[in-house]
This record gives structure tokens, sequence and C-alpha cells, in this order.
């Protein structure tokens, strides 16, 4: 395994994530669920960015397919969707996915070979992730 394969996968997981939202956005009913799905959405879709210039600047191609993960996501919003609703009740799940998230920020910073200002830019989108988290937690008390 080389240094930027933690970095391969957090890309990915973004993308995932990112779309998952997308799903979410077109799904959800209420106005400040779509709002927050939104929020979501943008801060994945700007960390993809930062970290994509990272596997740039360090002669990877990143893939900005996603996985197949990202498929079984969607569909899991689409039937949470569907049966349930997309309210402030379905919050701390999304909640939880983000945390695994984080874990992988945390293996990406600890793994890879990254430059002072690559750490920052990570450590920023980490923070920006918990402080998102912690909003999605408020909102579904």
């Amino acid at each position: 395994m080389n240094s930027a394969d933690s970095l391969k996968s957090l890309h990915t997981t973004l993308i995932d994530a990112e779309k998952g939202y997308e799903t979410a956005i077109r799904d959800a009913d209420e106005p400040q669920m779509k709002a927050t799905f939104e929020k979501m959405a943008a801060l994945h879709a700007r960390a993809h960015a930062d970290v994509h210039v990272i596997l740039l600047a360090k002669g990877e191609k990143p893939d900005d397919a996603g996985s197949f993960l990202s498929l079984i996501h969607k569909t899991v919003i689409s039937v949470r969707s569907a049966i349930t609703g997309l309210d402030r009740a379905s919050l701390p799940s999304f909640a939880d996915g983000e945390m695994r998230i984080v874990e992988i920020y945390d293996r990406a910073r600890e793994e890879a070979s990254l430059s002072g200002s690559e750490t920052e830019t990570l450590g920023r989108n980490r923070q920006a992730l918990l402080a998102a988290i912690a909003d999605m937690r408020a909102k579904s008390a």
C-alpha cells in the first residue's frame, strides 16, 4: 500500500457522500432538511476538490467516479425516504455516517506523506465536517 492509498480512499468516500446527499436533497420534503443536505453536499464537494488537488500534486490520477458504495448509499437513502421520510429523526444516522468519514480523514492524515499546507487543508475540512455533524445532532434533538 502506498502513502497515497488513504488519500484515494478519502477522495472516493467524499465523492460517494456528495452523491448520497444529492439523492437526499431530491428525496427530502422539508425545506430545512433540503438545506441541511445541500450544505453537506457542498461541504463534501469542496473537500473532494481539495483532495483531488493534493492527489494531482503527488502525481496521482484521481478517479472521480466514486465507488459501488455510492449506489448502495443512494439506494438506502431512497428506501429510508420512502418508508420513514427524511426528517429530523433521520439526522443521527447521517451524523453517524459522517463520523466514519472523520475516521477516514484521520487515517489519511496519519498514513499519507503530506506537506504542511496539505495537512492544514485536510485538518480544516475535517473540522468543518465535525462542525456540520454537531449541527446535525443539534437539529435532531
